[in-house]
């Protein structure tokens, strides 16, 4: 399956995530109901709260990815804005990535971690880093993004799709 930007967060019964992705006009406005998971940052001082399901887990291996995270690759759910409430105080920084597009991340200011991201490519959806739930069960990444610069000992399983760079 070819990854589609903009991410659309709107299913419908029966939809699979391939369904999701290519239609992209649709936004999940009812959440009520939906299974809620907390992530918070370090400290606990911000947290985001998300409801329902995330649209898409992935990987990415792109080197702004490497720098920011400290680590070989970051892991990352995609959620529907209207799925996130986001509580405590926090700073945002923007910046292009490899792809030429910004992502704007917002961090705690006492702990220095990041919670959550905006990316120009999926306006409507918000990501928040796996480890920040602190749920060992979370979904495993259906994708790996900008697996050309990944840390050549890093290897997926064959069931993860992996991208060189990233989907248009």
């Amino acid at each position: 399956m070819s990854r589609q930007w903009p991410v659309s967060c709107s299913a419908g019964e029966g939809d699979t995530l391939g369904d999701i992705f290519r239609r992209r006009e649709g936004k999940v406005t009812e959440t009520k109901g939906m299974r809620e998971r907390t992530a918070s940052c370090g400290c606990g001082n911000l947290t985001v709260t998300t409801s329902g399901e995330p649209c898409e887990v992935h990987a990415c291996s792109c080197l702004n990815c490497q720098r920011e995270s400290g680590s070989a690759f970051t892991y990352g759910a995609i959620y529907p804005e209207a799925a996130v409430s986001i509580a405590g105080e926090r700073r945002v920084w923007r910046r292009n990535v490899d792809s030429g597009r910004w992502i704007e991340t917002e961090f705690c200011p006492t702990c220095g971690a990041t919670v959550l991201s905006r990316m120009e490519y999926s306006p409507g959806t918000v990501g928040v880093p796996v480890g920040c739930f602190a749920d060992p069960d979370f979904a495993k990444p259906e994708g790996f993004y900008w697996a050309s610069r990944r840390h050549h000992w890093l290897q997926f399983s064959e069931d993860i799709e992996s991208v060189e760079t990233q989907p248009d």
